[in-house]
This record gives structure tokens, sequence and C-alpha cells, in this order.
């Protein structure tokens, strides 16, 4: 992750896993919109610099971007009404987050190629990120791994208590969440740290 890079991710951290039930099934339903938000949303910014609308761009971005998500989320209720009715509100979250207006709100100064390849590449490795700790939330906190499928949530035991409650419980809260992702933030501060030092003692040499 590139330093001017970090902040993205931490919005969209906090906008995409932190409130979230720390389920990989509801996980995997807000990254794919998370990822059709930006990618759309890169679309209708350039379609809107080709008509010469940019006076109007952060209001009609902005309802692109809610519209999305409605349509997103009406087809969840069809595909699975449990999932669309626990994320509720969450699902227009991302609509919402700075991330999604540093990706779509700025000037267009680069060809659609360049953008959207750039746009893809954080995409994946956030995607990847998210999944990871949706991934982690689900095995420690209740001991499951869950996936949507046509009109319900299938879960598949892997070890750890079905019932009660336990310590690894707390990894599937918000507070949970927000330590997952301290630990990550730290761990890529102290590796670039470490790669920082070396850089400098390479430029001394």
């Amino acid at each position: 992750m590139r330093g001017k890079n970090i902040y993205f991710y931490i919005a969209a951290a906090l906008a995409v896993i932190v409130p979230v039930p720390g389920r990989l099934a509801f996980g995997l339903l807000m990254i794919v919109l998370f990822n059709i938000q930006i990618i759309t949303g890169v679309l209708f910014c350039h379609l809107v610099t080709l008509l010469k609308l940019n006076d109007l761009k952060n209001v009609l971005v902005a309802i692109e971007l809610i519209s999305i998500t409605i349509l997103f989320k009406q087809l969840v209720i069809l595909f699975c009404p449990v999932a669309a009715l626990t994320l509720g509100f969450w699902m227009y979250l991302p609509a919402l987050s700075s991330a999604i207006i540093e990706f779509s709100y700025r000037d267009n100064v680069r060809p659609l190629s360049e953008d959207l390849k750039e746009k893809s590449f954080r995409n994946a490795v956030f995607s990847l990120l998210a999944m990871l700790i949706f991934f982690v939330r689900d095995i420690v906190g209740y001991g499951t791994l869950t996936f949507p499928v046509w009109q319900k949530i299938a879960v598949a035991h892997v070890g750890g208590p079905k019932h009660g409650t336990y310590a690894g419980a707390f990894i599937a809260t918000i507070p949970g969440a927000f330590v997952l992702l301290a630990l990550i933030l730290a761990c890529y501060l102290f590796v670039k740290k470490q790669f920082t030092r070396i850089e400098r003692a390479g430029g001394l040499q």
C-alpha cells in the first residue's frame, strides 16, 4: 500500500467492515456492493465530464450511487431476504463514505482506462483484506463460515462452541473489528518503517 492510499483503506474499512455483523456472508455482499459502487461511480463521473455537466457532478454522482445501492438491495431482498434485513441501513453507508467521495467526486484528469485500472487495483487489495477480516471474525467469533445462498444463509461449523458466548466472540463485535484493523495498521506501519530504514541505510552506503 502506498502511503497516500492508506487513508482510502481506512475510510473504506470504517464504512464496509466495522459496522457490519462479523459474518462472512454479510461481508461478501458488502464487498460486492462496494466494488459496484466504485466502478459505476468512476464510469458515471467520466460520463458527466464528457457531457460537460461538471457543475452538477457532486449531485449527479450522489444520486447515481444511492440509486445503485437501492437496486442492489432489491436484488439482495429477492436473493437472500435475511441478509437484506440484517444489513439494513449499513448498505447505504459506503455510498456516503469518504472513500467513495475521494474516488468518484474528484476531477478526472486521466483517461478512463487508466482510471479504471487504478481503481480496480485498489478495490482488489481492499476486497482481499476485507474478506480476510470477515473470514477471521466469522471463524473466531462464531466458529462458523457463512455464505449467502438462495433465500437463506448457509452455515458451516468449523470449530469452537456452537452456542453460548466465549472470549473469541469479541472479534465479531464492532470493538473487535476496530482491534483487528488497529493490528493490521500497526503491522503495516512497522513493515513500512523497516523498509524505510533499509532504504536509508542503502542510501548512506
